[in-house]
């Protein structure tokens, strides 16, 4: 079930955007409302981590799709749902094309839907945006 999908156009290059999301530690940088993110491994498909969200416990997430300067995919795991989230670029006439999705899947997803909908809607455009203002600054 699709909660929200937004795409921004940005100067910052894929290689700059690439290093802001690499740097799992550091989401919290860039998203308020996560206290702690972290991988066991690579950053790449099949690494699985950890995130912390403010108010949450700690909930589990898999790389399930990494294809560098392009395309991230992770799930976090709820009871009886997942949220897959996708970070992916593309280049537009010189410009770079980012885009987050979020979908919540499983038996349970209608439920998380409706209570996570609204405030996910409101926080991706926000945070994409502070990404973006990190990732042009890498280089400089």
């Amino acid at each position: 079930m699709l909660i929200t999908k937004h795409t921004i156009e940005t100067k910052a290059t894929p290689t700059q955007i690439w290093e802001v999301w690499k740097d799992v530690e550091k989401w919290k940088h860039w998203d308020q409302e996560i206290e702690l993110s972290r991988i066991n491994g690579p950053f790449q498909a099949g690494t699985t981590g950890c995130t912390k969200f403010v108010g949450t416990p700690l909930i589990k997430t898999l790389l399930t799709n990494v294809e560098p300067l392009r395309l991230v995919v992770q799930e976090a795991y709820l009871l009886f749902a997942k949220v897959v989230s996708y970070q992916s670029m593309r280049q537009v006439s010189g410009k770079t094309h980012v885009t987050f999705q979020v979908e919540i899947r499983g038996p349970l997803s209608f439920f998380f839907a409706r209570k996570l909908r609204s405030f996910i809607e409101k926080k991706i455009p926000m945070e994409m945006e502070e990404m973006l203002k990190r990732a042009l600054a890498v280089g400089e």
